[in-house]
């Protein structure tokens, strides 16, 4: 028996509101599901999250053209950062992006719940 539309309602606002930090970086290894960290942060962002349907969840992040790195970002990794600790969400790799000061970035992540 599949769980109820309520439990599901349950667990997308959980994972909605502990997600606080969004960490792009350039580790571009392949991602798995026992990712503990970002592997070379390059900055962090406090990204907005929300509900977009009843199984799916939105992170974003913005880097502005302010911002500007020597390496290549390739990687997203999603957090819920503590006081003291942070619990790891999810990590991807993604295709290599060169953030110069003239372009600005929008990461958008989908986070499916099954």
């Amino acid at each position: 028996m599949p769980v109820s539309d309520h439990l599901k309602r349950a667990l997308l606002d959980t994972i909605v509101s502990n997600i606080n930090e969004m960490v792009i970086g350039f580790d571009g290894t392949p991602s798995t599901t026992t990712d503990g960290a970002a592997g070379r942060p390059a900055i962090v962002l406090n990204p907005s999250v929300r509900i977009v349907d009843q199984n799916t969840v939105l992170v974003e992040g913005f880097i502005p053209a302010s911002e500007a790195f020597d390496e290549t970002l390739k990687e997203v990794f999603v957090q819920l950062r503590g006081t003291s600790s942070f619990t790891p969400i999810a990590r991807h790799t993604i295709a290599p992006v060169i953030k110069t000061t003239s372009n600005e970035i929008r990461i958008q992540l989908l986070i499916e719940v099954k």
